[in-house]
C-alpha cells in the first residue's frame, strides 16, 4: 500500500502546485481508495473552499463512499458556491448515470458499504437473461439516484445555515426549485421522502432564535471538529429581518404543500386502489358488516401503528404501513415552525405564522376554485395566504391531502379531533378537484379522488340531515360527477366507493321530485351502461322506500323497512308526488323496458345484458310482491304498455338465437355464453312471475 506522503494527492498539494494544476490531478487520480486520504486533506479549510465548487461533481458519482468527502465541503467550502453547485447536480439527478467512472471501480466496496436493498442483489449466473441485466442496471441507477439524492439534501441542511447575508433565503429559493423535480424522479424510493423530511426539519431548526448558552452546560463540552462548520467566508453578522423570516417561512410552507402532492400521487396503487386507502379502510371501520369473512382487510395489510411526531420509517415495517408512517411525518412537517413564531415577539406582531399552515387557509383553499386561488387576496390581515398565493404559490392538491390526511389521524388512529365541516364543504371539494370536463371525470390521481370520497364519507355520515341544504341545482351537479366517477373511474374500489356515495346522497335528498329528475335525466341522456344500471337499483330503492313509508302493509314491508335504515332513505313527501304510483312506471318504462339494439345484429345485445337484466329483475319484483302491485297498479300497468310482449318475450328470444349457434353469433367465451343463459332464465321466470300475478288480480 502506498505511503500516503508518497501519493500524488499529497504531494502535489499547494504550494507544491497551484490550485487549478492540483484539481486537475484530482480529477485525473481520484479513486475511492484514496478518499479516506482526501478527507483529512479537506480538514484544510483554505483548500476546500478553493477547490470545493469543484470538487462537488467529482465525489458524488463515488457515494456512498464520498460520503464524508461532501460533508467536508459543505462544512468548510463557501457556502454560496457550494449551495448553488448542489442545486446545480440535483437537476441531473434521477435523469441518467453520472458517467462511467464509477462502472470501472470493483463494485464489492460499494455494496457493502451502501447496504442496497435485496432486490438490487445479483441473480445467479446460470440465470442472467439480457432482460436481468437490463433490470439489474435500472435498479442500479434509480437506487444511485436516491443515494445521490440523499447526500446533496444532506449538503443543504449543512450548507444552508452557514450562509450570512441579509436575503438568505434567495438561496433557498434556488435550492428548493431544483429538489422539487429531482424529488420527482426519485420519489419511489422511501429513502428519498425520508431525506427530504430530514432536510425540512434541520432548515426550520436552523430559522430558531439562537438562544444564549449556559455556562454550566457548556463548560468541558467542546464541539467534535467533524461537526464544527466554517463561517462564511463572504458573509457578515447581521440579524435576519422579521420580513425575511417571514420569506423564508413561506417558502417552507410553499416547498412543503408541493413535496406532499409529489409523494402523495407517486404512491403505487394497492391492489387496483388509491396508494394509502383511506376510504377502503374508513368504511371497514365504520361498517364491519360490508367486510366479506376470511378475507384479509385493508386495515390488516396496513398494520395500524400508533403514529408518533418520533415515530421514524423503518425498511423493517410493511411498505404499506411505512406509507402511512412518512404521510404522517409529512404533515407534521408542516407545523416545524410554531417553535420560531414563539420565540420571536416582533414575527408575532407582523402576523407571519410558521410553517404549520392555519386550518381557515386549508379549508378556504379547498373551498375554492384554482381560478379562485390565483387571483383572490385574502382581506384577514393575520393571514399570509394572500401573499403565498402572490409569491410562492401553495400547491392545491398538496392542501387537500393535509386535509385527508388530518381527517384520516383522526378516523383510521384517533389521533385527532375531528375537524368540523359541513357537507357543502364536500360540494365544493368535488366541485373544485374533479375535472370540469364531464368527460374527463374519473382520469384524477386516484390519491385526489381517494381524498374527496374519505371527506365526503365521514361528512355524510355527519350530517345526513345537511343534504337538505344543497339547491337542486346543487344537487344535480354534485350527484352528476360523483355518478361519472362511479361509471369512469379506473379503479374498482374507487368506482364502488363513489357509487356507495351518489347512492346515499340522492336517497337523502329530501325532495322527490328532484330526486325522480336525476333519475330520468340519467336514463335519458347517460351514455354509460355501468351507470345505468346502478340508476335501475335507485328506482328501486325509491319505489321500496315509497311504499313502506306509505305503510301499506307492515308485515310484507319488513324487508323493505330494512333496505330505507340501509340507505337511509328520505320520506320527506312533496306534494303531489311519489315514487309509489303507476305515473313513475308509466314515465320511465320507455327508458327501462326497451330494446334499441338493430335487428339482424345478435351479438350487438352482449353488451347490455347487466342493464336488461337488472330491468327483468325490477320487472320481477314489481309482481312477485302483492303489496307493490296494487300499490303501483302493475296490471294495468301490463295492460297498457305489454311490457310482456314487448320487452321480455323478445328477450327471450333474442337468447334462444344467440344459444342456437354461440360462435356464429359472437359468442366466444364460456363467460359470455353463461350470461346468455342467465338472461334466458330469468326472462323466463319474469314471465311466470307475471302469468301468476294476473292470475292473482283475476281472483281479486
Amino acid at each position: 500500500m502506498v505511503d500516503d506522503n508518497q501519493n500524488i494527492l499529497t504531494r502535489a498539494l499547494p504550494p507544491a502546485t497551484d490550485y487549478v494544476l492540483y484539481l486537475m490531478i484530482l480529477e485525473y487520480n481520484l479513486r475511492k481508495a484514496d478518499l479516506p486520504l482526501l478527507h483529512r486533506l479537506l480538514q484544510d479549510s483554505t483548500l476546500t473552499i478553493k477547490l470545493g465548487w469543484d470538487l462537488i461533481h467529482l465525489l458524488v458519482p463515488l457515494l456512498p463512499a464520498s460520503k464524508d468527502c461532501l460533508i467536508d465541503v459543505a462544512r468548510l467550502g463557501n457556502p454560496r458556491e457550494v449551495i448553488l453547485k448542489v442545486a446545480e447536480l440535483l437537476g441531473k439527478t434521477g435523469r441518467s448515470l453520472w458517467g462511467e467512472k464509477e462502472a470501472e471501480e470493483d463494485d464489492s466496496d460499494s455494496d457493502s458499504e451502501s447496504n442496497e436493498p435485496a432486490f438490487i442483489e445479483e441473480k445467479s449466473q446460470a440465470h442472467v437473461t439480457s432482460d436481468d441485466t437490463v433490470n439489474k442496471k435500472q435498479h442500479k441507477s434509480s437506487y444511485r439516484s436516491v443515494i445521490e439524492f440523499q447526500a446533496l439534501l444532506h449538503m443543504i441542511s449543512i450548507v444552508y445555515p452557514r450562509i450570512k447575508t441579509k436575503h438568505p433565503s434567495k438561496f433557498l429559493i434556488s435550492a428548493f426549485e431544483a429538489i422539487l423535480p429531482a424529488y420527482a424522479r426519485v420519489t419511489s424510493s422511501s429513502l428519498s421522502t425520508i431525506a427530504v423530511i430530514t432536510l425540512l426539519e434541520k432548515l426550520c431548526q436552523s430559522a430558531k432564535p439562537v438562544l444564549p448558552p449556559r455556562e454550566n452546560s457548556s463548560v468541558n463540552q467542546p464541539i467534535e471538529a467533524e461537526q464544527s462548520t466554517a463561517p462564511d467566508p463572504e458573509g457578515q453578522e447581521e440579524t435576519v429581518a422579521s420580513e425575511e423570516l417571514g420569506i423564508q417561512i413561506r417558502l417552507l410552507r410553499s416547498f412543503t404543500t408541493h413535496i406532499i402532492e409529489v409523494y402523495f400521487e407517486s404512491l403505487p396503487n394497492v391492489d387496483d386502489g388509491p396508494g394509502l386507502a383511506w376510504t377502503q379502510r374508513y368504511l371497514e371501520i365504520e361498517h364491519p358488516e360490508r367486510v366479506v369473512p376470511f378475507q384479509k382487510t385493508m386495515l390488516d395489510r396496513f398494520m395500524p401503528l400508533p403514529i408518533r411526531a418520533d415515530f421514524k420509517p423503518s425498511h423493517k415495517l410493511n411498505d404499506l404501513n411505512n406509507r402511512d408512517l412518512i404521510a404522517q411525518k409529512l404533515i407534521v412537517s408542516t407545523r416545524l415552525c410554531s417553535a420560531i413564531i414563539k420565540a420571536n415577539p416582533v414575527l408575532q406582531k407582523a402576523a407571519l405564522y410558521g410553517v404549520k399552515i392555519p386550518w381557515n387557509d386549508v379549508v378556504w383553499v379547498v373551498r375554492h376554485s384554482a381560478e379562485e386561488f390565483r387571483v383572490t387576496h385574502r382581506s384577514d390581515s393575520t393571514s399570509i395566504l394572500q401573499s403565498t398565493c402572490i409569491d410562492f404559490p401553495l400547491s392545491r392538491k398538496g392542501m387537500l391531502y393535509i386535509l385527508g390526511a388530518e381527517l384520516a389521524a383522526k378516523v383510521l388512529y384517533e389521533q385527532l379531533d375531528r375537524p368540523a365541516m359541513v357537507l357543502g364543504f364536500h360540494f365544493d371539494s368535488v366541485t373544485n378537484f374533479l375535472d370540469t370536463d364531464l368527460a374527463a371525470i374519473g382520469t384524477e390521481p386516484l390519491m385526489i379522488l381517494d381524498t374527496v370520497l374519505l371527506l365526503g364519507f365521514t361528512r355524510l355520515e355527519d350530517n345526513l340531515e345537511r343534504v337538505s341544504r344543497f339547491s337542486h341545482p346543487e344537487f344535480y351537479k354534485y350527484l352528476q360527477k360523483l355518478s361519472l366517477l362511479s361509471a369512469n373511474a379506473p379503479s374498482s374500489s374507487i368506482r364502488y366507493h363513489a357509487h356507495l356515495m351518489a347512492t346515499k346522497t340522492l336517497h337523502t335528498y329530501p325532495s322527490k321530485q328532484a330526486r325522480f329528475n336525476f333519475i330520468q335525466d340519467t336514463f335519458e341522456h347517460c351514455p354509460y351502461e355501468n351507470l345505468l344500471v346502478c340508476t335501475v337499483g335507485w328506482l328501486k330503492d325509491e319505489i321500496l322506500a315509497a311504499v313502506a313509508s306509505e305503510n301499506m302493509v307492515k308485515n310484507e314491508a319488513k324487508d323493505i323497512e330494512e333496505t330505507i335504515k340501509i340507505y337511509h332513505l328520505s320520506d320527506d313527501a312533496d306534494a303531489g308526488f311519489t315514487f309509489a304510483s303507476p305515473e313513475t312506471l308509466t314515465s320511465l318504462s320507455v327508458y327501462l323496458f326497451s330494446i334499441d339494439t338493430p335487428e339482424g345484429q345478435p351479438g350487438g345485445y352482449i353488451g347490455r345484458i347487466p342493464f336488461y337484466m337488472t330491468a327483468l329483475n325490477l320487472y320481477y319484483l314489481l309482481w312477485v310482491s302483492p303489496v307493490v302491485r296494487d300499490r303501483l297498479q302493475v296490471p294495468t300497468f301490463e295492460k297498457r304498455c305489454d311490457i310482456q310482449g314487448s320487452f321480455v318475450k323478445p328477450l327471450k328470444n333474442i337468447c334462444d338465437v344467440l344459444l342456437d349457434d354461440p360462435p356464429m353469433a359472437g359468442l366466444r367465451t364460456e363467460h359470455e355464453i353463461a350470461e346468455v343463459q342467465l338472461l334466458q332464465t330469468t326472462a323466463e321466470l319474469v314471465l311466470a312471475a307475471v302469468v301468476k300475478g294476473q292470475s292473482e288480480d283475476s281472483h281479486t
